[in-house]
């Protein structure tokens, strides 16, 4: 109800002229205080007397009788603040929920890392060729953030009344304060969440996909929504914070998605036959691109060539 229509409503209960349906929606209004939280400095005895006297207003048949003046003056400005307050907090309410929040968009560009710091103060290590939707302020509630596209470390800062969480395709990863990682690259078919520290709860748009604590993964199929939570021994996953790249037994396609973003350059592969292998490598931060395909063609066997910014692969 609008508060000019409350306001008319009183103004007429106030000089005694309410008709029989207008007092049964005051009555409602009346309900309503009852049951808000809102409803200000109005005692519970305060509200009877009140009661008694819209009851007091009505007579048999729905005849409608004058009341005192100076006490339904005191009343109606009572129940004009009390609604007033009410529609103030609802409107407050539905304007914190409607509001846009404003968004930028951090990247890491290719070959290099970027540390970030969030308004709450939680550090954000973003892999090269990764990006990070962030709000310019969280709000009151959660602290809710978006991995476009690529791998970041997060350590969050404790916030027992503000979950934080991040959002990477379909899959969101929920904590309070902890460390953990992400790997959310679009060319590969799966995404990885490690946790460092803490513990973590995932979950995807359907279904929750447990909770994880130190050493702990999730590979989670971004195809078929299948996942598998396993152990990891030691700490080779999150190498790339150290300028190494450690890949234990991963796809020829993964591998290539770390060079490419490393040392910024892409590969073209002109064989028939899809690459098969499975790379187990640990590659320094101070090895060239040279050296690495020399690596690489080393464990492979295929003849691997630069020009410019592409490595061709025959």
């Amino acid at each position: 109800m609008e508060e000019k229509e409350i306001g008319k409503l009183l103004e007429k209960f106030k000089a005694g002229k309410c008709s029989p349906d207008e007092l049964e929606l005051l009555r409602a209004l009346m309900g309503e205080l009852d049951t808000d939280e809102t409803a200000g400095p109005i005692s519970g005895d305060m509200k009877q007397a009140i009661w008694a006297k819209i009851e007091d207003q009505t007579v048999e048949k729905g005849a409608i009788r004058r009341m005192n003046t100076r006490w339904l003056q005191v009343a109606a400005v009572l129940l004009i603040t009390v609604f007033a307050g009410i529609l103030f907090q609802n409107i407050y309410k539905n304007h914190q929920q409607n509001r846009t929040i404003a968004y930028q968009v951090i990247e890491a560009p290719k070959g290099q890392m970027k540390q970030v710091v969030l308004p709450d103060s939680t550090i954000v290590y973003l892999n090269a060729a990764s990006a990070l939707k962030v709000p310019l302020e969280f709000s009151a509630q959660k602290r809710e953030i978006f991995l476009i596209s690529g791998e970041a470390f997060f350590d969050v800062k404790h916030d027992a009344s503000r979950p934080f969480l991040v959002h990477a395709g379909d899959v969101t990863t929920q904590v309070l304060g902890t460390s953990f990682n992400i790997k959310f690259y679009k060319e590969l078919p799966s995404l990885e969440v490690f946790v460092n520290s803490g513990k973590v709860e995932v979950h995807n748009r359907t279904h929750t996909l447990g909770m994880y604590t130190p050493g702990q993964e999730l590979t989670y199929n971004k195809q078929n929504k299948s996942f598998v939570k396993r152990a990891i021994s030691g700490d080779h996953l999150l190498s790339w914070m150290h300028n190494e790249l450690i890949l234990d037994n991963v796809s020829f396609e993964e591998l290539v998605v770390y060079i490419q973003n490393k040392y910024n350059v892409k590969f073209e592969y002109t064989g028939k036959k899809r690459i098969q292998q499975h790379y187990s490598v640990r590659f320094s931060s101070k090895l060239s691109i040279n050296q690495v395909i020399n690596i690489l063609q080393m464990i492979d066997g295929r003849k691997y060539s630069l020009k410019g910014n592409t490595v061709t692969i025959k």
